[in-house]
């Protein structure tokens, strides 16, 4: 097995309390998506921020087509197609 994409990511909403977040670690093949879950409770619905790398950019500053935030909350990443540093 190689990494391909590799990094951490974790998720963040205010005012919100976060119930669940990214496994630590995750393992998916490439070519497969990964589903990274935030699940956070609070009112009204708060929006979920997604940082990734060891600076924790937000997610949607890298402005790649394989990152999707799902609306739900949920991080869809499509694994090993591409190149993304973080």
């Amino acid at each position: 097995m190689r990494t391909v994409d590799s990094g951490r990511c974790m998720c963040s909403a205010e005012p919100a309390v976060v119930e669940r977040g990214p496994e630590p670690v995750l393992k998916v093949a490439v070519g497969r998506v990964a589903v990274l879950t935030c699940r956070v409770f609070g009112a009204p619905r708060p929006e979920i921020i997604w940082q990734k790398g060891e600076l924790f950019e937000d997610v949607q500053d890298f402005h790649d087509p394989r990152i999707t935030v799902l609306n739900n909350g949920d991080l869809e990443i499509q694994v090993g197609i591409g190149a993304a540093d973080g």
